[in-house]
């Protein structure tokens, strides 16, 4: 019952104090719910991974350190040599077109998987069956099962949907399933089709998009598969050197194939993050404690005067922490709910292909639970113990100020501050790190100027059964060419295989008078083709030579044009125009030699193969007409903001072919965004350090407001006694710089150990970067001198006479 009564008596003692109240569950609220946040994205990511996914499930991805590029044949060893796992399955993404009865044509996105994927994920469809050994045979009827969200949207939850028979990518294919609601695999996409193996998935060089999926037996260590599947992958690289010597096959969990290698640590700093501006928070909330302790001394001595002991002087004073910080808590709770939402959207704007759980359960409201109990004992521990330690007769004397407000409350109340500055400038720094590294990225020299630049490319390429020959393909990006060309605003119009910063085809090369070199030691080089027109549309520059023109056509001269890093690379300080080289195809093998081609242009340097836009690589350009394959972007630079121009460019792409979808057009810097996680996690940790120095520089005003407070019949004396308004205005900065002095050199020395932990995604910026270094110091001097200067002007316009009367 007496616990009911300090209940009681906190909710009394709280709304007596609206404004304090009303501060300080603010200031918790802020600081539990971005830490309720955080930790439900970290749970998600780390621990829940898909909606069908259980928590500490034993689903593993073998992979080159998440890359991909697992070959079938490798898969079938995989399978057939690991004893660590219960069974295995492989998966590819890959694209389906299904035209409907009035035949228009959209894109899906779909996954081959091979037989058993889905048991072996747990999962089985809700209607129909799952997909058999028979479904991979070569020539066997095509099949496919749906999603739950695709049966819905597409076919109206249809149940005669089985069985029936759609045209998917020109092929005819019967629907045998439909998966339960809110299963999606490995990714986001609407329908699987069975891994049929044929020939050319058969070859060992085949690696696009390909990932192993396992399921580890039980008892057997993630360690030990990993050292299993090691000792497999380099035996087959002794085995298959030109398809397998730079494959580092690994065993990874779901946040580090899915989200990155470095996932937890990532996450685990930004719950690092959100830990400093929460203990800000306490800091800030303990100080007002104590100052709030001055006004109350004479009450707690009245109290332990009449019998009260220490113990329960305490207990009543962590009753009203709790309480409040449990107030707090249900203002975190909708805090948490809407940064969850909020975190959840850009997610799905940036990665939409990653399908999340940011379910707050039970756990989450554990977690936000225990945190708001632990905060309010954090925070109200120290001022109960300085309070229960009163000196009655002086707190009954005085008023408690002489039993508060002496050198011990003071010196408590610096070291809260400094401890608050020394975790701002923590957040601060890296914060800084990370958004100078985006800058550096974001401002890279790509040797191309992105800015109305509208980019398309066709759904799979160009059907083979329609376009079977060269000529054809020809024919039609000729006349697609000339159809985007004459759209009004368009500069100029080209084709390539790739968009800049992409990574285009390596292929082996040699040059022409150079000895000949063994096949698994070949020089590797980047080619793309490319049509006339495509250096002057993406405003580049042909250095020296000549651009491709119509004239390069199938059966003329073979001829190619190489940028300037290859040039320089291969022929330093030497003519490179006239000499000849050739290429190898069979991407990896390298085994089946081209025509010999003559350089006949040498081009500026375009970044390819390098989505942080550091480092020219050298590349290969072919004419398009040489190489005619089926698929290519087109590229439109317009003389108007190109926005304007998609529903333009979409007419005019059906009038070339109303049959062939197009995926676009889209803006060229949209598609360009692959360091978007620097800038996102970014902008995220510059939110919570800007809390956490706002926090912080009101604390250290609270502190200094409070101190001059108390000091008001000392500052009026000194005044009378001829101090100016600059010596108090020292008088008062001196108390309150010192603190940030402290936290200042204690927070820098800090953030060079913890800068370390993103490492790995930094461009072009050192963890202990100067000018960041330098730059966050400056902002945290001048927010804590606005804390200090508030204050001090409040003092240098103290009247002597009325201060020497203050009591």
């Amino acid at each position: 019952m007496s616990l009911v009564a300090d209940v009681r008596l906190a909710f009394r003692t709280l709304l007596k104090n609206p404004g304090f109240t009303t501060i300080a569950v603010i200031m918790l609220a802020v600081g539990i719910g971005i830490n309720a946040a955080v930790f439900t994205v970290s749970d998600a990511v780390l621990f829940k991974g898909f909606h069908f996914v259980k928590r500490n499930d034993r689903l593993v991805y073998i992979s080159d350190n998440g890359n991909c590029c697992v070959s079938y044949p490798d898969f079938e060893t995989y399978r057939a040599e690991a004893k660590s796992f219960q069974g295995m399955a492989i998966v590819h993404g890959v694209a389906r077109i299904l035209t409907d009865q009035s035949g228009f044509a959209e894109r899906y996105d779909a996954t081959e998987v091979s037989a058993g994927t889905f048991q072996l994920v747990g999962q089985r469809p809700i209607l129909g069956r799952d997909f058999t050994p028979a479904d991979q045979t070569p020539g066997a009827p095509a099949v496919a099962v749906l999603s739950y969200g695709f049966w819905q949207s597409r076919f109206g939850k249809d149940p005669a949907i089985l069985g029936r028979t759609v045209r998917m990518s020109n092929t005819p294919t019967m629907v045998i399933g439909v998966m339960p609601q809110g299963f999606s695999f490995p990714q986001k996409v609407d329908l699987w089709v069975p891994l049929v193996v044929t020939s050319e998935v058969r070859k060992r060089e085949n690696r696009d998009t390909w990932f192993v999926l396992g399921r580890l037996k039980d008892g057997v260590s993630f360690e030990t598969a990993r050292a299993e599947i090691a000792t497999i992958a380099a035996r087959l690289a002794a085995a298959y050197p030109l398809t397998n010597r730079d494959l580092h096959i690994t065993v990874q969990n779901f946040g580090e194939f899915m989200i990155g290698p470095n996932v937890a640590a990532l996450y685990g700093s930004m719950w690092g993050a959100v830990g400093f501006v929460l203990l800000i928070a306490c800091a800030n909330l303990a100080n007002l404690e104590l100052a709030r302790a001055v006004g109350r001394a004479r009450e707690i001595s009245l109290r332990i005067a009449l019998g009260a002991g220490r113990w329960r002087i305490i207990r009543q004073l962590l009753v009203e922490s709790v309480l409040l910080s449990c107030l707090g808590g249900v203002g975190g709770w909708w805090i948490a709910k809407w940064g969850v939402r909020a975190y959840q959207l850009a997610m799905a704007q940036k990665a939409s292909w990653l399908i999340l759980d940011y379910t707050m359960d039970r756990t989450v409201l554990a977690y936000l639970i225990a945190i708001s109990i632990g905060t309010g004992i954090l925070f109200g521990i120290a001022p109960a113990l300085r309070l229960s330690r009163l000196h009655i007769n002086s707190a009954l004397k005085d008023g408690g100020h002489g039993a508060i407000s002496g050198a011990r409350g003071r010196h408590l109340s610096s070291v809260l501050v400094t401890g608050e500055m020394t975790l701002a400038i923590v957040l601060l720094a890296g914060a800084g790190v990370m958004i100078r590294s985006y800058l550096k990225i974001h401002t890279a020299n790509m040797g191309v100027k992105v800015a109305n630049l509208l980019v398309g490319t066709q759904l799979g390429g160009l059907p083979p059964d329609r376009y079977s020959t060269p000529e054809s393909r020809i024919s039609y990006f000729d006349r697609l060419k000339a159809q985007l060309e004459a759209v009004p605003g368009v500069e100029s119009v080209a084709t390539a295989s790739v968009l800049p910063s992409w990574r285009s085809r390596p292929l082996p090369y040699e040059l022409a008078g150079e000895p000949p070199v063994e096949p698994a030691r070949r020089p590797q080089v980047e080619v793309m083709a490319i049509s006339p027109g495509y250096f002057r549309t993406m405003s580049a520059a042909i250095v020296s030579g000549r651009d491709f023109n119509n004239a390069d056509i199938p059966h003329g001269p073979p001829v190619a044009i190489v940028n300037q890093k290859f040039a320089n690379v291969l022929w330093p300080g030497k003519d490179p125009l006239g000499r000849r080289l050739r290429l190898f195809e069979g991407w990896i093998t390298g085994t089946a030699p081209g025509p010999w081609l003559t350089v006949v242009g040498v081009a500026s340097n375009i970044i390819q193969n390098d989505v942080n836009r550091q480092e020219f690589g050298p590349v290969i350009y072919l004419p398009y007409r040489q190489l005619a394959e089926g698929s290519a972007w087109f590229l439109a630079r317009t003389r108007i903001p190109p926005a304007g121009l998609v529903a333009a460019f979409r007419r005019e792409l059906r009038t070339v072919d109303p049959d062939l979808p197009i995926y676009g057009p889209f803006l060229l810097q949209d598609r360009l965004e692959f360091f978007w996680n620097n800038r996102f996690y970014g902008l995220i940790f510059l939110v919570f350090a800007a809390v956490a120095l706002l926090l912080a520089s009101v604390g250290l005003y609270a502190v200094i407001a409070h101190s001059v407070s108390q000091r008001t019949r000392e500052i009026g004396l000194r005044m009378a006694m001829g101090a100016s308004a600059g010596n108090v205005l020292l008088l008062v900065f001196r108390q309150g710089m010192l603190p940030l002095a402290i936290g200042l050199a204690i927070g820098l020395a800090a953030s060079l150990a913890l800068n370390r932990l993103f490492t790995s995604l930094l461009v072009q910026v050192s963890p202990s970067d100067p000018l960041t270094l330098m730059l966050t110091s400056a902002v945290l001097v001048v927010a804590a001198a606005i804390g200090c200067f508030i204050p001090a002007r409040r003092a240098m316009r103290l009247d002597p006479a009325v201060a020497l009367r203050h009591d």
